[in-house]
C-alpha cells in the first residue's frame, strides 16, 4: 500500500500541518490509515500510539480496538518508563556514567560522601560542601531502642533482609508525622526541604539498621557510629569489622569506599523500577525503599548472589568444577551470576572489581569457597560454550567474592550490597519528587472468559 500524500498533524492523525523533526511512518493495515509518530531520542511515545485506532472487534471487545492501539512488553524489556538525569549506561560499548562523569574518572579519585552526593544533588561538592553533607549524616541520632527491639526480635538465623525491613518500618512509625498518608497532605512532591531532610535521615539510619541486623545475627556487639568518621568507616565500626586496634583497617575502607562507587547506581534496575512504582503513590521514602529492598530479594535479582554461593557451596571442592560446568552445558543445572541482561561486553565494573580481588589474595587463600568460585570462574571463562553465548560473569557477583574476602559471610552480601546501592535508590527517588505527580498504572492484556453478549 502506498503511503498518502495527505500529511499528519501534530498530533499524528491525518491533517494538513507536517511534523518537524524524526519520524515513523505507520500505515494500519486494518484500516488502511497513515500515522505519522514523532520519534524523540531514538523513542516514540506510547501515548501517540493511542491515536491509532480500529473499529471496535465485537466478537472479541477485550482487543479494544476503539481505545488505540497498545504495547505489549512483558518484562519491561523495550519500554522507557521515566526520564533520568543520573546513570547512562551503554550495554554494548560497555560504558556507565553517573551525571556525565565516566566511571574511569571516578572510581578510586572520588569518596561516597562526593559520589553519593553527585548522584542525589547532581554536582561534584566541592571540600566544603563535602564536609557538611557528612556531617549532617553523622549528626542523625542512634536508631532509638524501639528499632533495635524489633531486629532483635527476630530469630538469629533469620533473614537479615526482613530484620532491615522491619527496622525499616520501625523507624517509619516512630515519626508518623512524615508518613504522607498520615499527614494527610502531599509532603514530598515538589517539596525539596523535606526529601533531604528524609534522605539524609533515611541513608544514616539505614545504615545502623543494617549493622544492627547483622550484629544481632552474628551474635556481635553493636558499637554505636562515631561522628569522627565517614560512612564507610561508621559501617565497619558499627559491624565490628575493626583490627586490634578497635579501627576500621584503613586498606578495607579503601575497598569498600571502590567498591561501593562501582555499584552506587545501575540505571532502572528491577529494584529501581519498583522504589520508582511505589514512589509514584507519593508515600514516604521508606515505603519506596522496602519495595526496592523486596525486589532485590529476589532469585532473579539480588538474591541471585546467595543463591550463587549455595550452588558454589553445593560443588564441594576445586576437583568437582568441571563436573559442576558439564552439568551447565547439559542443560540440568543453571550458572547463577552469569551473564546480564543490559551488557553485550565485559561489564565496565568487572575491571575494578578485578584490581580490588588482586589485592585480596591473601585473604582469598584462606577461603575454600573462593577457591572454589575462583576455579568455577577460571572454567567457564576458557569454555567455548559460555564463551561462544557471552555468559561472562557478573560484576555484582565479583563484588560479593570481594565482600566475602573482607570477611562478611555469604548471607550478608545482598544486605550490604543494599546499603551500598541506597545512595542510587535516594537519587530516583528525588528526582521522581522533582517531577510531576503521575501514579504509574501498566495496563495488561485480558486473555481470559468473557462473559456471552446479549
Amino acid at each position: 500500500m502506498a503511503i498518502p500524500s495527505k500529511p499528519p498533524t501534530q498530533n499524528g492523525v491525518n491533517g494538513t500541518e507536517k511534523r518537524p523533526g524524526d519520524v515513523l511512518h505507520v500505515i494500519d493495515s486494518r484500516t488502511g490509515q497513515y500515522h505519522c509518530i514523532k520519534v524523540h531520542q531514538n523513542s516514540i511515545s506510547a501515548v501517540d500510539l493511542k491515536a491509532i485506532k480500529a473499529p471496535k472487534d465485537y466478537e472479541r471487545p477485550q482487543y479494544q480496538n476503539e481505545q488505540g492501539i497498545r504495547v505489549y512488553d512483558p518484562g519491561f524489556s523495550n519500554t522507557l518508563v521515566s526520564e533520568s538525569k543520573i546513570t547512562y549506561i551503554d550495554g554494548l560499548e560497555g560504558t556507565i556514567q553517573y551525571r556525565g562523569y565516566s566511571i574511569d574518572e571516578i572510581i578510586g579519585k572520588r569518596n561516597f560522601a562526593e559520589i553519593s552526593h553527585l548522584l542525589i544533588w547532581g554536582n561534584m561538592p566541592s571540600a566544603e560542601e563535602a564536609k557538611e553533607y557528612q556531617d549532617r549524616l553523622n549528626n542523625v541520632p542512634l536508631i532509638s531502642d524501639t528499632v533495635f527491639n524489633v531486629i532483635r526480635s527476630f530469630p538469629k538465623d533469620g533473614s537479615i533482609i526482613g530484620m532491615m525491613v522491619a527496622g525499616l518500618s520501625a523507624l517509619q512509625s516512630c515519626d508518623m508525622a512524615v508518613v504522607p498518608a498520615h499527614a494527610a497532605k502531599n509532603l514530598y512532591m515538589g517539596q525539596p526541604k523535606n526529601v533531604d531532610e528524609q534522605i539524609i535521615r533515611v541513608m544514616s539510619s539505614l545504615s545502623m539498621i543494617t549493622a544492627a541486623a547483622y550484629c544481632h545475627h552474628t551474635g556481635r556487639t553493636f558499637t554505636p557510629p562515631r561522628k569522627d568518621f565517614s560512612y564507610i568507616e561508621n559501617f565497619l565500626l558499627m559491624t565490628g569489622h575493626v583490627e586490634s586496634s578497635g579501627l576500621p583497617s584503613k586498606h578495607y575502607v579503601n575497598v569498600l569506599e571502590r567498591l561501593w562507587a562501582t555499584v552506587a547506581d545501575h540505571e532502572m534496575t528491577c529494584s529501581t523500577a519498583a522504589l520508582l512504582q511505589t514512589a509514584s503513590a507519593l508515600p514516604d521514602v521508606i515505603s519506596s525503599l522496602i519495595s526496592a529492598f523486596s525486589a532485590g530479594y529476589g532469585p532473579l535479582h539480588g538474591g541471585a548472589i546467595e543463591v550463587a554461593y549455595k550452588n558454589i557451596e553445593e560443588i564441594g571442592s576445586v576437583e568437582d568444577v568441571p563436573a559442576k560446568i558439564e552439568r551447565v552445558k547439559a542443560g540440568k543445572e543453571r550458572l547463577y551470576g552469569y551473564g546480564h541482561r543490559v551488557y553485550r561486553v565485559t561489564d565496565p565494573r568487572f575491571t575494578y572489581i578485578s584490581d580490588i580481588l588482586s589485592e585480596l589474595t591473601d585473604e582469598i587463600s584462606k577461603d575454600p569457597l573462593l577457591q572454589v568460585a575462583f576455579a568455577l570462574d577460571k572454567a567457564a571463562s576458557e569454555d567455548e560454550y559460555f564463551i561462544s553465548r557471552k555468559l561472562r560473569p557478573n560484576a555484582d557477583l565479583f563484588a560479593a567474592f570481594a565482600y566475602k574476602a573482607l570477611g562478611f559471610p555469604a548471607e550478608f552480601i545482598l544486605p550490604i550490597s543494599i546499603v551500598s546501592r541506597t545512595q542510587g535508590f535516594m537519587a530516583h527517588w528525588k528526582e521522581a519528587m522533582e517531577g510531576a505527580p503521575r501514579i504509574w498504572r501498566p495496563g495488561q492484556m485480558y486473555t481470559g472468559k468473557m462473559s456471552p453478549t446479549e
